[in-house]
């Protein structure tokens, strides 16, 4: 009996440890200094966001209004005057463990950050900008495409 119990026990364990991490909507969020290797990412979750369809229109009313109600965030301009921004917004999913955003934390991490076909967001972290880039340099073309390298200020696992 206790055997069996034991059995069972492990067996349950073993699956709940087998399933896969649930996948999460976020808004990839990223910024370029145009005409420079200055860029930022930071990754955005509303829980009550639950897919990709509802992620697009909170990005279209978020533009339209120039009011973020979901995925509230701080674009600071006025910080670096006399440069162009090219903000990019991508609503994907993910079942990496990220961080939340927050708006005065240093953006001291560096990420190879990748989007596939079906919007499936994994993010890799670099030591450092430089490295990230080569390693950037190293795939495919293919791969170069949805990849791309940035700073940001939330830890991703």
């Amino acid at each position: 009996m206790k055997k069996g119990l034991l059995l069972s026990l492990l067996a349950f364990t073993l699956q709940a440890q087998a399933q896969p991490e649930e996948e999460k909507v976020y808004l990839l969020a990223a910024v370029n200094v145009t005409d420079t290797s200055v860029a930022q990412s930071i990754f955005l979750h509303e829980p009550d966001i639950t897919d990709l369809s509802a992620c697009r229109e909170a990005v279209q009313q978020g533009k339209r209004n120039r009011d973020w109600m979901s995925y509230h965030h701080i674009q600071r301009k006025d910080r670096a005057q006399g440069f162009t921004f090219q903000f990019q917004y991508h609503c994907v999913t993910s079942a990496q463990e990220i961080e939340p955003w927050y708006d005065r934390a240093r953006y001291d991490h560096a990420y190879l950050i990748r989007v596939d076909e079906q919007l499936k967001l994994s993010v890799k972290a670099m030591s450092s900008m430089a490295n990230c880039f080569a390693a950037q340099r190293a795939l495919s073309s293919a791969e170069q495409a949805i990849t791309h390298c940035a700073k940001s200020n939330q830890q991703v696992r």
